[in-house]
């Protein structure tokens, strides 16, 4: 064994295999970035639609009972909110 015990050739097959386990580690992390990003595209739901719609149309009512807006701006953005739909 030239001078190596049990134990010295358990040190270096641990040091070894930790080793590869880094390198290993390294080139998962450097080939996933290298992967362009998968982008998940989702459309907002249609009850989702709805609570911002109606949200917008309160806003809007809000705005002109506080007389923020007038009477024409409130129809013109109204119509603009509800064609969105």
């Amino acid at each position: 064994m030239g001078g190596f015990s049990i134990w010295h050739w358990l040190i270096v097959l641990v040091l070894l295999g930790g080793a590869a386990l880094m390198i290993g580690l390294v080139i998962w992390l450097a080939r996933r970035a290298s992967r362009p990003a998968q982008v998940q595209t989702v459309m907002p739901s249609v009850s989702a639609q709805a609570a911002s719609v109606e949200s917008r149309l309160r806003e809007l009512d809000m705005l002109k009972e506080k007389g923020l807006i007038t009477d024409a701006e409130y129809t013109s953005r109204r119509a603009d909110i509800l064609r969105a739909i």
